[in-house]
């Protein structure tokens, strides 16, 4: 039999059997009428051979061969809505409606529907992989409603002994987050507020590469995800202060014991009695001595106690790059007040300190009141470094030539420490010292490393060198990388854990979760690139490019169920016609 045999043969079946099923019931129907029977068997026969001819012969249906409907992690089956007639394939990680097609990828999917031009996802979104298969298409995109981890922002390299901060996003079912140190210890926890966000910190302690652990949890504490965040603690270069104060105080006492924790050398004079002085290093201010300084910190009396040498060689080393940190803790004499405001500060008396509050500032778990020194200041242009609750101006820093000139009229920094903040208190030196010390050589450019990378997913670090390799955690051989011209190179890990990017210019370490690893944060991310994605496809293109629709059967199964429930009917009919004869 030839093909157009077939052909013509495959068109006239459905004709041949339908005619077929016409003239059997007409016939059945007819010996009925003449017997008198007209029980509802005689009239459920059109039915039945209906549909069984819909069974033979489903009624086609019309898919648009340029659209298809993506099923992506996370999305449902009564989430499909209305889809437009667009064929269905399934991701994995969906849960799949029985008229959809399986695919591993996107990619293979569009290898399959190769006349696709426009895309709808539902679900989780599109991961990295599967976005770059997207390519010119029009995308849209049925995101489902997030939950979990939303956002998380996080440092990546902490200095040692710094107290840090991350703070993110949640979505229900999370209402309290708890944040853990390497040993397993909670550092800090915090209920989620009505928006979901969060803000947590912890303190930076032993050089390294460590792994905190996040902890979301939902009604009465019941643990739902754990999420990873990696830090780089980096030990930094020493610093070289010299103090020149009046008088021992308190907020000396804890500087200097703070400075000491921080591995800082310190240089100190400071007065204890008259004509007696508290001496620890040389504290004097010869050029010698400031060039090979980073930061002075002078207060008020100590400035009176300099000789005129010392302050000319300390407003030239300044100039030069030395920082100065001028601490305005008491009222100035008029000599003072005269040097300073050539160092650009005008400073003048007031009745009396005041007090302010930095909980919002610091971020301070109670209200505390701290003492604002009892003077005003005018410091013209400069930058405010450090502000109360209130928006009152408590330090100030400026340029001076290569270096930097600060002031502080906060007077009791130290109470942080009495209050239960030891961690807050570093930090706020930490940070001023790092602003005003006399600047570094800057260190050569790092390898832009991924800030999130999962196991068996492939990473991209850029920046590298002819040479590089990757080191696994597990103790394996160096992975080479193949290095394009771009200076990037793709990565698949497949442990989880520290990871070492070796190059000839250094080494870098850089962290891999595992696959159930912050799974949320996942989803999120996938779905917020793929929301850019479809905000920068236009809607045109699809016109533009149409395909008629593509043809096909629709499933035999409902046909065929119906079929079966009707002949069951007529089945029952004719048996109890026949039971009700007999007894007759």
């Amino acid at each position: 039999m030839s093909a157009s045999e077939v052909s013509r043969l495959a068109v006239a079946a459905p004709w041949l059997v339908a005619a077929i099923l016409f003239l059997a019931v007409a016939l059945a129907t007819w010996r009925k009428l003449r017997r008198g029977d007209r029980g509802f068997g005689l009239w459920l026969q059109w039915p039945a051979a209906v549909l069984l001819y819909l069974t033979l012969f489903p009624p086609m249906s019309s898919l648009r061969g340029d659209a298809l409907t993506v099923m992506a992690a996370g999305a449902g089956t009564a989430q499909r809505g209305a889809l437009g007639g667009q064929p269905i394939v399934a991701l994995p990680g969906a849960q799949a409606p029985a008229d959809a097609e399986a695919v591993p990828d996107l990619a293979t999917a569009l290898r399959r529907h190769p006349a696709v031009r426009q895309l709808t996802i539902i679900g989780a979104g599109l991961t990295a992989r599967d976005r770059e298969a997207v390519g010119s298409r029009v995308l849209q995109f049925e995101p489902t409603p997030a939950h979990g981890l939303v956002e998380l922002r996080a440092p990546t390299q902490v200095p040692l002994g710094r107290q840090w901060s991350l703070s993110g996003l949640t979505a229900p079912p999370v209402r309290r987050v708890e944040l853990r140190d390497p040993s397993g210890a909670v550092v800090d926890a915090v209920d989620c507020d009505s928006a979901g966000r969060f803000s947590l910190s912890a303190t930076a302690r032993g050089v390294g590469a460590v792994r905190f652990e996040l902890r979301l949890q939902g009604a009465e504490h019941a643990p739902l995800e754990s999420v990873s965040v990696p830090v780089i603690v980096t030990g930094g270069e020493p610093l070289d202060v010299i103090l020149r104060y009046g008088a021992v105080n308190p907020e000396l006492k804890f500087w200097r014991r703070w400075a000491t924790d921080a591995g800082l050398t310190v240089s100190l004079s400071a007065g204890l009695t008259e004509g007696i002085n508290l001496r620890e290093g040389d504290a004097q201010l010869t050029p010698a001595a400031l060039a090979k300084a980073d930061l002075v910190i002078v207060d008020a009396r100590g400035w009176e106690g300099l000789e005129a040498a010392e302050k000319t060689a300390l407003q030239s080393a300044v100039t030069q790059g030395l920082g100065l940190l001028l601490r305005a803790d008491g009222p100035l004499a008029p000599e003072t007040v005269a040097d300073w405001r050539a160092l650009g500060f005008v400073v003048s008396a007031t009745a009396a300190p005041t007090s302010v509050t930095l909980d919002r500032r610091l971020g301070l778990r109670e209200l505390n009141a701290f003492t604002l020194a009892p003077v005003a200041v005018d410091a013209g242009t400069s930058n405010v470094q450090l502000q109360a609750d209130d928006g009152t101006p408590l330090a100030w820093w400026h340029t001076e030539g290569v270096g930097r000139v600060g002031l502080w009229r906060l007077v009791d920094s130290y109470r942080l420490v009495l209050v239960g903040e030891p961690e807050r208190y570093a930090n706020l030196w930490a940070t001023t010292l790092d602003l005003l010390a006399r600047p570094r050589a800057p260190l050569p450019p790092a390898p832009i490393l991924p800030g999130n990378v999962w196991v068996y997913e492939r990473a991209v670090l850029c920046g590298l060198g002819a040479a590089a390799n990757v080191l696994a955690p597990n103790g394996g051989a160096a992975v080479p990388l193949v290095v394009d011209a771009q200076s990037c190179a793709g990565f698949w890990p497949s442990v989880p854990g520290w990871h070492v990017l070796q190059t000839s210019a250094g080494s870098w370490p850089f962290y891999v979760r595992a696959a159930d690893d912050g799974g949320s944060l996942r989803a999120a991310m996938d779905a917020r690139a793929t929301a850019a994605m479809a905000s920068q496809t236009g809607s045109d293109l699809a016109t533009e490019m149409a395909i008629p629709p593509v043809k096909k059967p629709m499933a035999r199964w409902p046909w065929f169920l119906g079929w079966l429930a009707v002949s069951a009917l007529v089945w029952w009919g004719e048996r109890r016609s026949g039971i009700l004869v007999g007894r007759s």
